[in-house]
C-alpha cells in the first residue's frame, strides 16, 4: 500500500510544471521507448511497486491512454496484461490524441487524492528499465484500487483500474499485479476483490473466469447505477 504523503508543499510546484501539453508531447516518446525496451526485455526485468507522489505524471499518462472514452482500454474496462492482445501501442497514442479531454482528472487531483492524510485511492505501478537512460525506468502499467465496505461481508478491495501497455503484455506483469493486489487484500483482511469488466470485453471476461472470478451480473443479477453531479446537487438541495 502506498505510504501516506502528508505535505504537498515540496511537490506541487513540480507537479504543476507537468502540464497537459508536456504529457501530450511525451506520449510519443514513451510509446517509442516502450517498443524499444520490449525488444530487450525478459520476464524477470520488470518491477511492481507502490506508487509514490512523483509517479503521478506517469499514472495520468497511462490513465489517458487506457481510457475507453478515448478509444483506449483500461479496466473496461479491464486489460489483464497476461498475453491478451487488445490494442497496439500506436493505437494507444492515437486514442489520446483524438480525445485528449476525455479524462478530466488533473495531476493535482491525483496528488491530493492519493497521497494526502486520507487517501481516496492507492496505486501500484509496473516499471521496466529504460534502455535510453541507463539509470532510468519506464512505467508500463498500473492498478488503482481502494477499500470499501459491504454490510454483508465486511471489508473488500475494489479494483478501479488496471492496465498494462500492449508491448509489455505476455511477460507476467498483469499476473504479478494481481498477485500483489491479492496479498494487499489478504493483509487487510478483505473478504474479496471486486471490479468491473465491460460487457463486450469477452477476452478479459474469459481471463478472469479462468482465474476463478465470479460474474456477479450473471450469478446475482446486479445492475450498476450512477447519479451524476447535477443529480447529486439537486437531491442535496431538496426541501
Amino acid at each position: 500500500m502506498a505510504a501516506p504523503f502528508n505535505s504537498h508543499e515540496g511537490l506541487v510546484p513540480e507537479i504543476r510544471e507537468e502540464t497537459e501539453e508536456r504529457i501530450r508531447a511525451t506520449q510519443t516518446t514513451q510509446t517509442e521507448k516502450a517498443t524499444l525496451c520490449r525488444q530487450t526485455m525478459t520476464a524477470t526485468t520488470f518491477r511492481v511497486r507502490p506508487a509514490q507522489p512523483q509517479d503521478c505524471p506517469e499514472i495520468l499518462r497511462l490513465i489517458k491512454v487506457s481510457c475507453p472514452r478515448t478509444g483506449g482500454w483500461g479496466m473496461g474496462k479491464q486489460v489483464p496484461g497476461g498475453g491478451q492482445k487488445v490494442v497496439e501501442a500506436p493505437q494507444e497514442l492515437a486514442a489520446y490524441g483524438n480525445s485528449p479531454d476525455a479524462v478530466k482528472l488533473t495531476l493535482l487531483d491525483l496528488l491530493k487524492d492519493g497521497f494526502g492524510d486520507h487517501p481516496f485511492y492507492y496505486c501500484l505501478i509496473a516499471e521496466v528499465p529504460d534502455d535510453a537512460e541507463l539509470t532510468g525506468t519506464l512505467t508500463v502499467g498500473f492498478a488503482m484500487y481502494y477499500f470499501t465496505y459491504d454490510p454483508w461481508i465486511g471489508k473488500l478491495l475494489y479494483l478501479e483500474d488496471f492496465y498494462v501497455m500492449e508491448p509489455f503484455r505476455g511477460l507476467g506483469i498483469g499476473s504479478e499485479i494481481l498477485k500483489k493486489l491479492s496479498q494487499i487484500a489478504i493483509t487487510n483482511r478483505c473478504s474479496c476483490m471486486n471490479f468491473l469488466v465491460v460487457i463486450w470485453n469477452q477476452t478479459s471476461t474469459e481471463y478472469y473466469t479462468r482465474r476463478g472470478a465470479l460474474d456477479l451480473t450473471t450469478r446475482e443479477g446486479w445492475h450498476l447505477f450512477r447519479f451524476e453531479r447535477k443529480e447529486l446537487l439537486k437531491m442535496a438541495n431538496e426541501d
